[in-house]
């Protein structure tokens, strides 16, 4: 038995022989831009020797840092416009800025891109990492344009691989097992897929409702799982019987 569905059975079980460790906040960023055939985003391949999604394509970020509850650089955001994604993001008003600020600055550091005007970054998305998981993070996804006359590239350790690629031919090479990634990413590129250019996206990232989405498998008779996607806050379910995760995200893929 696999160790997610040997942990999924016991969660869905009742059982407190495995105890989900509580996830940590953390922001990523998904850039964008318009190429010669439509809409392109900018996917980084995090490195085998990684802890938490080794080898999986993945949009710049981390997890939450002190330093983010600190940066100034959200002090020009009007302070409706913060209210108010604050409650789509699940999040106070100071954690949301800190997450803002978090998404800049990752991207920043993994991408080289410098995001100086944080009401061009808008949050699209909510992802938790599942209860099996030993490493787990409460993760906002937030989408902005590549700013004009900057470049995005491999900028530190966190990835081997980088490139812009059309949402479309990302979620054929992912069908050909050709780029391995976890479902927020996959979830992403779906929905990016559904735009012709950069501005439709991002304006329809705004628009969206945003809840905490997690999987999460229920008992189907003794010994099977049904598994559904849920808001991580309230229980509800969302989508039900889902593709269920295929490994750990610790795991990875295979050399």
């Amino acid at each position: 038995m696999s160790v997610v569905r040997e942990r999924a059975l016991l969660l869905a079980s009742g059982s407190k022989e495995w105890v989900p460790p509580v996830p940590r906040a953390a922001s990523t960023l998904i850039l964008v831009r318009d190429g010669a055939h439509g809409v392109e985003t900018f996917l980084m391949r995090r490195p085998l020797t990684m802890k938490f999604a080794p080898g999986m394509s993945v949009y710049p970020g981390g997890a939450l840092d002190v330093v983010d509850f600190d940066d100034v650089i959200t002090e020009s955001l009007d302070v409706e416009i913060v209210e108010m994604n604050a409650a789509r993001a699940s999040a106070s008003t100071q954690e949301f800025r800190a997450l803002l600020a978090c998404a800049i600055r990752e991207t920043r550091e993994e991408a080289g891109v410098d995001i100086t005007d944080p009401s061009d970054v808008i949050l699209m998305d909510h992802w938790v990492t599942p209860e099996h998981e030993s490493r787990r993070f409460d993760v906002r996804f937030f989408i902005t344009r590549l700013p004009a006359g900057q470049t995005a590239y491999v900028a530190s350790g966190e990835a081997d691989h980088a490139e812009w690629i059309r949402p479309s031919v990302a979620l054929e090479r992912y069908s050909r097992d050709e780029l391995p990634m976890l479902r927020p990413t996959l979830e992403v590129l779906r929905f990016l897929a559904l735009h012709d250019s950069a501005d439709q996206a991002i304006a329809a990232a705004g628009s969206r409702d945003v809840v905490a989405r997690m999987p999460r498998a229920t008992p189907l008779g003794e010994s099977d799982l049904s598994w559904h996607i849920i808001n991580e806050r309230t229980g509800e379910i969302i989508e039900t019987d889902v593709v269920p995760p295929a490994q750990l995200e610790t795991g990875g893929i295979s050399t």
